[in-house]
């Protein structure tokens, strides 16, 4: 589990589990099981006509066997995951009675699936049955350090789709099936982290699969039915709606997001299960849930179907997954952005926020500023979708991009690379040197400025950078509230490179002339020490 601070909302990275007894609870706390003493036997139903019989309890009663029905065609292809690792690996941050971290303001959250469990079902575990609960996980978690998750066969032959946090990090893996039967060392073909999809395979013919959907064809308000295991719970339905596409979560630091949320209840265990549709069709892999306490809030989150197929037909052939490269650094064109940038309001695209050296991207010519706005013919207006489409590229092809760059559109042709890992990126100190004099007043952004000559260049460290020096920073003012300081260079003002300071005013100026307002906003491509970013700098009358 992974919290953003002591007191928000924690982000359930899937909602996979460490192993709890596959249908314990069930055994342990079966609702109708034996009589506790005292209590008479209960008698067998009745048979009887309905108590109420209109239209509307007539399509109620539709949607109800729709359900059963799907229920019926997809379970028999929904497994359990059990995961061992040789050594425990504690997870940082859990509480003994925890499978998976303490949740915040000291919640448990196995206690709040026992709550869960008691408003949903009306049962509430009593205090043996309870311990015997902590005492079976304890008992499992002592003898292995492992997890336990979902999945769905989607091929006869015994092809597993499910995640890949399901899988990370096993020694073995142990597939069981609906009917019992039970796969130990299961063969995991590869797992791809990004998307978080991984597939499994057994040694097993003839066996009952799922059906693939078509998740772009799914829309918001849709149903959502969610099979899993969540808890240990063997074979649990839930029931929803799509609450969203499209949706970008970031998950994990290399997620391109693009999840479908659904309020249908998804709880730790359900990770790598399937979200099907009222037509028993698989749209989408289980994956993460937003939580406060470790149990469903009507918040979660699948792998679309379509990228889960994509990612596993490539494991199959390959074992892993090659992704085209640009190196550029890119985020959305907001109607603030474009103010920033002095363009039309309504303009929409990926802007380029920096280059790599060296990259496909820099080979190309693409530069800071750059609006892209359709890559190989697809329109494009989510920094997102661009991830997508340069990901799912050939590598080594070159890829045609249309780009917006001084109030012109221009076509930009890129040789792509292959993705690979990245590494960490320091951020560089400020320069040391002694503040000189300057040669500029301050800006009305307050700024002092020289142009960046060569010496000027060595003694702050910024060699082969053309621009603007900062050489000083008054204080309070817009520029300091941003964390600019001496020593940066100032390379762009929007799309516009600036070599002199009174070049990059007369750009500032530009900008600020075309917003209305008490509050006016200019956007700055700065480099500091080798790092470049644009910087927004909001100005007040």
């Amino acid at each position: 589990m992974k919290e953003t601070n002591k007191n928000s909302t924690a982000v359930i990275i899937g909602a996979a589990t460490v192993a709890l007894a596959g249908g314990y609870l069930l055994r342990g706390a079966n609702v109708g099981a034996q009589p506790t003493a005292g209590t008479p036997a209960a008698t067998a139903p009745v048979t009887s006509a309905p108590v109420v019989a209109t239209p509307a309890t007539r399509d109620a009663t539709a949607v109800q066997n729709a359900f059963a029905q799907v229920s019926a065609a997809a379970e028999p292809a929904v497994v359990t995951i059990t995961t061992e690792r040789k050594a425990l690996r504690p997870t940082s941050g859990g509480s003994e009675n925890s499978p998976f971290g303490g949740g915040p303001e000291g919640r448990n959250p196995l206690e709040e699936f026992f709550k869960q469990f008691e408003r949903e079902f009306g049962f509430k575990p009593n205090a043996m049955q309870r311990d015997s609960i902590r005492s079976r996980f304890h008992e499992i978690q002592a003898r292995r350090g492992g997890g336990l998750g979902s999945g769905m066969i989607y091929r006869s032959d015994g092809l597993i789709l499910t995640n890949a946090h399901v899988v990370a990090g096993a020694d073995t893996v142990t597939v069981k099936l609906g009917d019992e039967r039970e796969f130990k060392n299961a063969k995991v073909l590869g797992t791809d982290e990004r998307t978080d999809v991984a597939v499994v395979k057994i040694n097993a013919t003839n066996l009952p699969t799922v059906k693939l959907g078509d998740s772009s064809a799914v829309r918001v308000g849709d149903w959502a039915i969610a099979v899993g295991n969540p808890f240990g719970l063997e074979h649990t339905l839930t029931v929803g709606v799509i609450s969203a596409k499209t949706r970008e979560v970031p998950l994990n630091q290399r997620s391109p997001g693009d999840y479908l949320q659904t309020d249908a209840s998804i709880n730790p265990g359900n990770s790598g299960g399937p979200l099907l549709d009222i037509n028993g069709r698989v749209i989408g892999i289980n994956n993460a849930i937003f939580s406060e306490s470790g149990g469903n809030i009507g918040i979660g989150f699948a792998i679309p179907i379509n990228t889960a197929r994509e990612i596993a037909d490539e494991l199959i052939k390959s074992g892993k997954i090659t992704r085209g490269y640009l190196g550029v650094k890119i985020s959305d064109v907001t109607a603030d952005t474009a103010v920033e940038f002095g363009l039309d309001p309504n303009t929409k695209g990926v802007l380029v926020q920096g280059v790599d050296a060296n990259t496909p991207g820099a080979r190309a010519g693409l530069q800071p500023g750059d609006v892209i706005v359709a890559f190989n013919g697809k329109t494009v207006t989510r920094s997102a979708e661009l991830q997508r489409l340069v990901g799912s590229a050939v590598v080594g092809s070159t890829a045609q991009l249309r780009v917006l760059r001084g109030g012109q559109t221009i076509t930009v042709n890129a040789r792509l690379d292959e993705l690979k890992e990245e590494t960490p990126r320091t951020t560089p100190g400020a320069p040391t040197t002694p503040d000189n004099d300057t040669t500029t007043s301050p800006t009305a952004l307050g700024l002092r400025l020289r142009a960046l000559t060569p010496e000027l260049a060595r003694e702050f460290g910024v060699e082969g950078s053309r621009g603007v020096l900062v050489t000083g920073v008054v204080e309070g003012s817009p520029a300091a509230e941003v964390g600019l300081r001496r020593g940066d260079v100032i390379e762009r003002v929007g799309q516009t490179t600036v070599t002199t300071p009174q070049a990059m005013q007369s750009a500032v100026n530009s900008i600020l002339s075309r917003q209305s307002g008490d509050t006016k906003r200019v956007a700055l491509y700065v480099n500091r020490k080798g790092e470049r970013s644009y910087i927004t700098v909001t100005t007040e009358k």
